[in-house]
């Protein structure tokens, strides 16, 4: 088997993982991606790294996904709301 091949299959647990969390924290933000599944092109790539791909959404999951990220997220290198309260 080819480093790139073992690679591949090493990560594959771990990213499907990452996207089965990813999928779980996005439904808790009340937003759904029905697209949001591992690229299997990108398997392909040489680095043996997929890509997630988000899909497409409608308008009502992009504002919720607005919001979500606004809740949640500060600019690098900053302390968030969160980080305060914990």
């Amino acid at each position: 088997m080819s480093e790139v091949a073992r690679n591949q299959v090493e990560a594959f647990p771990k990213c499907h993982g990452s996207l089965v969390e990813l999928r779980e924290a996005l439904a808790g933000a009340g937003v759904s991606l029905p697209g949001l599944r591992l690229d299997p092109a990108s398997f392909d790539d040489g680095d043996g790294i997929p890509l997630f791909d988000l899909g497409r959404c409608n308008m009502t999951n992009a504002a919720r996904l607005v919001e979500a990220l606004r809740r949640g997220a500060s600019p690098p290198g900053t302390t968030s709301a969160r980080e305060l309260t914990t």
